[in-house]
């Protein structure tokens, strides 16, 4: 070994000798030492402490625990410590030595020290190249794995492990990661994978599916891979990236799911505009007529909808709904709990509630206690059950009423109006005044 460390320039071979009362000294140092540490062999030769005190003081306690590890178990030695020349050069050393114990009880370390400071260099170029690049990877949300599949080494960068909800100590690997993959899409991911893994070269994958973190929480995940064969064809090297994409899934949900309720309110409103054409054309005593009638009661539904659309779409107020609807009537003879202020009705049901408060009045005007000077209506909060809500409607001081001989469009009107959102109105024609309850579901 001596020999052929200083024909290859690999480093200085060396014979130390230590003694059990701590005392050591080299019994042979190779004349690539002062190539090495910049003095003479002959220097350490006569002086082992020349050589001990190069190595730099904040390393000197691992030296002194690895050495006395070494010769506790007799054990091969092997560190890297830093070591200041005479010049002030700080290089980096590896010192590694096999331990032969003497008759008299010294110890032989038949060892070679070698220069890696490049190495170590070049090595944490490379650490600082990954760190840029894993930096540059997670800048655009995105978390970094790596899977050595024949070492079965993976890991994870610092994003990916949030991402999956994992500490930074958390361990990770293969089946770790499937235990978090959401059970419905575990085979869809395995698919996948082995689909890419079975192409010749190897190949990419990229597709999105469900993870359960440890605290439970239902993420999506837009997962890219490739895998890299060797020349063999088995599989070397899997490496990809991880996006979360569960704010964009909830938009697409909701979008579904807007779009299924719009079908569905277009459906209803299309519904009750046929039958108001319908009924209307039937009670009709001319054009003008019919128009007038018509138009009337698309406008009541209309400015109700109106509400709906500056909420969004959302629930509105339904003393809104009931000012936008009775307005055109004036509202002098008109009285208002003040309680139904805080009631709160589902968006979809604005229109029909619209649409129902409109007849009521149109009646009360043709008819009821608004046909004459006396009349009034009162609108009332009334009982309700839980997540329901009621007020009624009574008029009274106006001509006497009667029951319609058979009902017209107006009373099937009171009826269906609010029947697809789960309301229901019950109404009587007294002869002191029209008395109605409407009953209907709200929103907290």
């Amino acid at each position: 070994m001596r020999w052929s460390a200083d024909a290859t320039a690999l480093g200085m071979a060396f014979v130390l000798e230590t003694r059990p009362d701590g005392s050591r000294r080299f019994v042979f140092a190779g004349p690539r030492c002062l190539g090495v540490n910049g003095v003479e062999a002959e220097t350490i030769m006569a002086d082992a402490s020349v050589f001990f005190d190069m190595i730099l003081p904040e390393h000197r306690a691992a030296y002194a625990a690895a050495e006395a590890e070494a010769l506790a178990e007799l054990q091969p030695f092997d560190i890297e410590v830093a070591m200041r020349h005479v010049d002030g050069e700080v290089r980096w050393r590896r010192i590694a030595a096999l331990l032969r114990r003497q008759p008299d009880g010294a110890v032989f370390w038949d060892g070679l020290q070698i220069d890696v400071t490049d190495r170590r260099e070049m090595a944490a170029e490379l650490r600082e190249q990954r760190r840029r690049l894993e930096v540059a990877v997670e800048a655009t949300g995105l978390g970094f794995w790596e899977w050595e599949i024949g070492a079965g080494k993976v890991s994870w960068s610092d994003r990916n492990r949030m991402l999956f909800g994992l500490g930074p100590d958390d361990p990770v690997s293969v089946e770790r990661y499937l235990e978090l993959v959401h059970p419905e899409d575990v085979e869809q991911v395995r698919a996948a994978f082995l689909a890419a893994r079975d192409r010749p070269q190897g190949g990419v994958y990229s597709l999105e599916h469900r993870i359960v973190t440890p605290q439970g929480e239902v993420r999506w995940v837009l997962a890219h891979g490739d895998i890299a064969n060797d020349a063999s064809g088995a599989p070397r090297l899997a490496v990809g990236t991880s996006l979360d994409i569960t704010a964009r899934k909830l938009a697409e949900e909701r979008r579904t799911l807007l779009m299924g309720e719009l079908a569905h309110r277009s459906k209803n409103g299309i519904a009750i505009l046929m039958a108001i054409v319908s009924q209307t054309a039937r009670g009709a005593e001319s054009v003008e007529h019919f128009e007038q009638l018509i138009m009337a009661r698309l406008q009541a539904m209309a400015a109700s909808q109106d509400l709906v659309t500056a909420s969004g779409g959302g629930p509105v107020g339904l003393g809104d709904v009931i000012g936008t609807a009775l307005a055109p009537f004036g509202r002098t003879r008109i009285d208002l709990d003040p309680a139904i202020g805080e009631v709160i009705i589902p968006g979809e049901m604005a229109p029909g509630m619209g649409l129902l408060l409109h007849e009521m009045a149109t009646n009360a005007v043709k008819y009821g206690a608004l046909s004459n000077n006396l009349g009034r209506v009162d609108i009332a909060l009334d009982p309700a059950a839980e997540d329901r809500a009621a007020f009624t409607w009574r008029e009274a001081n106006g001509p006497p009423v009667a029951s319609p001989r058979q009902p017209g469009f107006g009373t099937r009107l009171l009826q269906l109006a609010l029947r697809p959102q789960g309301g229901e109105v019950g109404f009587a024609f007294e002869p002191a005044g029209f008395h109605a309850r409407v009953e209907f579901p709200t929103v907290r």
